[in-house]
């Protein structure tokens, strides 16, 4: 069994791309710290995000769990010394507490600490191959999905396009 804890911009993201089922199916132990759930539950409702209502079921159902961090000096550290905001911070300081084995991100300064920290992370986007390389995902719903996140996303286009790419080479 693997271990996530993920972070905002991750599950909103693939919640938005509409693969939170398959996500669960292929992690089925998955944490968010309580910073998490502010942002991608309370202030995505707020403001009437779909992705919003999505999450807040799976956690009501238990197939995502909320917890609290201990280590609140830890992530105060974070947010100074990395420029991190709240969620990324709590997600990183759940990662080593839980003493997980990946951790969910799409925030390039939260990448940047995880390779520093030696955290090993994912992103959407490498989380969209593994569903296509592990079968959940034919190539051609792979690519709209990918499509999707170029319009959704904040990736950069020529890394969608690398993975595009790299998808369409795969089946040849």
């Amino acid at each position: 069994m693997t271990l996530v804890i993920a972070d905002s911009s991750n599950l909103i993201l693939i919640s938005k791309l509409e693969l939170l089922d398959i996500f669960l199916e292929i992690y089925n132990e998955i944490i968010i710290p309580q910073a998490v759930y502010k942002e991608s539950v309370e202030q995505g409702k707020e403001i009437k995000k779909i992705d919003a209502f999505f999450i807040e079921k799976r956690i009501r159902e238990g197939k995502i769990n909320v917890e609290k961090i201990k280590n609140i000096a830890g992530k105060n550290e974070l947010i100074d010394n990395f420029n991190l905001h709240e969620g990324e911070a709590e997600a990183i300081i759940l990662f080593f507490e839980k003493k997980a084995d990946l951790l969910g991100t799409d925030d390039y300064r939260t990448i940047k600490t995880c390779k520093i920290l030696k955290i090993r992370y994912y992103t959407t986007l490498s989380f969209i191959y593994l569903c296509f390389k592990d079968g959940k995902l034919s190539k051609e719903i792979v690519l709209l999905k990918l499509e999707n996140l170029e319009t959704i996303g904040w990736y950069k286009r020529n890394l969608i396009l690398y993975f595009k790419e790299k998808i369409k080479k795969e089946e040849e």
